[in-house]
């Protein structure tokens, strides 16, 4: 079970984040103000960030009977507390103050890299967005004085 579940959730995450930033390129294309379009950007990249963090929070939370774990119950003995292991995996932060199954520190160390993959994703899309509204802006502004 444990081989099935790592890349499942490694490549479920890394859909929902291709196709939130895909869907979120329809922005480019709207009349909206450049700060209307950038705020929906970033609102939109927080959201993908929080569905992915919650994915993992899932597997943590449930990971007694997914990975036929009883002692993981014990760190997780509530839907907060892995919540908050996940953002704190996931953002890279590292936190001492859990002791971990052997598979479930596996799955931290591999939320760590693909969160730091993802939010560098979503800051090269954060970059483009914004090199994109404001050029084609003064793009828009230069024909327009022309």
């Amino acid at each position: 079970m444990l081989l099935i579940t790592f890349p499942f959730i490694l490549v479920l995450t890394v859909i929902v984040h291709y196709q939130f930033l895909s869907n979120m390129a329809v922005i480019f294309e709207t009349k909206w103000s450049q700060s209307t379009k950038l705020v929906l950007i970033i609102c939109g990249l927080f959201i993908a960030h929080i569905m992915e963090i919650i994915v993992y929070a899932m597997v943590y939370y449930h990971s007694d009977y997914m990975l036929d774990m009883g002692e993981a119950k014990e760190s997780f003995q509530q839907w907060p507390d892995a919540l908050y292991f996940s953002f704190v995996a996931y953002s890279s932060l590292g936190a001492g103050e859990l002791s971990l199954p052997q598979p479930l520190m596996l799955l931290y160390g591999l939320e760590a890299i693909n969160g730091l993959l993802l939010i560098a994703w979503s800051a090269s899309f954060s970059l483009l967005a914004m090199n994109r509204v404001h050029f084609c802006e003064s793009c828009k502004t230069d024909a327009e004085e022309s």
